[in-house]
């Protein structure tokens, strides 16, 4: 059984609250699907799946390779799936592994490589321009309040 959310117990959410999260619940939804998907691989080239994709994000952000168990953390998947994706990204040249140094050679580390980072780079150019156009007309200060929002709900979340 999973932990509750922290802060206030369930009970009646204030308008601009259940708005709120019907919005985010919404974007997630279209973000992350697979029409939403189709039309990236189309527009930008990203010749991968939506879970390779976010593994190569990942990688992307990250200061150093990874160990497969702690992607599989960072992804919130088992690591017998980041395993999986692993090998079909690195027979398409886009990520490395190598066995980590020691005694269990079970263990392995990952990182992206510039194929790789390509495939983010034209991703994350496509996708900033989408929002572009459907943020048009906001302030500056308007998206770094909804920016802010979105991180916060986004960390909450992330951490149960």
């Amino acid at each position: 059984m999973t932990s509750p959310l922290p802060g206030p117990r369930p009970g009646p959410a204030a308008p601009s609250t259940a708005e709120l999260y019907r919005s985010l619940a919404d974007l997630a939804l279209v973000v992350a699907s697979a029409r939403t998907h189709a039309r990236l691989r189309a527009q930008a080239g990203v010749p991968i799946d939506r879970s390779s994709l976010a593994l190569l994000r990942a990688l992307a952000a990250a200061p150093s390779p990874y160990r497969m168990g702690d992607l599989a953390e960072v992804l919130l998947v088992q690591a017998s799936h980041v395993t999986r994706q692993a090998r079909g990204l690195e027979e398409a040249g886009l990520v490395t592994t190598v066995k980590e140094p020691g005694d269990d050679h079970r263990v392995r580390r990952i990182t992206i490589t510039q194929n790789g980072r390509d495939v983010v780079a034209r991703a994350e150019a496509t996708g900033q321009l989408w929002l572009t156009g459907a943020l048009h007309g906001f302030t500056q200060e308007q998206l770094s309040v909804a920016a802010a929002v979105i991180q916060r709900v986004t960390d909450v979340y992330r951490d149960e």
